[in-house]
């Protein structure tokens, strides 16, 4: 998916790990806010807004939304994707 071996590996660090850069930084935190919180904070859309244009911003709420759904549905039916 492009991502290096050391991007995966610092994913739980992600906020100080210096490999992200801030906009990687701040995708990471909208896709966490949008998934635990079902909003993202003005704080966080502002920084975005800075990065990324409105098309852009609705793409990566599409992709994350499209992500928990899949993954509420796969739980609630209970299926294992490993086999």
């Amino acid at each position: 998916m492009g991502l290096t071996k050391e991007k995966i590996d610092g994913l739980e660090h992600y906020q100080v790990d210096p490999v992200y850069s801030e906009l990687e930084r701040l995708v990471i935190r909208y896709a966490e806010e949008l998934t635990t919180k079902l909003e993202v904070d003005e704080e966080l859309h502002q920084a975005l807004s800075k990065h990324l244009s409105d098309q852009e911003l609705v793409e990566l709420c599409v992709t994350v939304a499209t992500a928990n759904l899949t993954n509420r549905i796969t739980h609630a039916l209970k299926l294992d994707l490993e086999h």
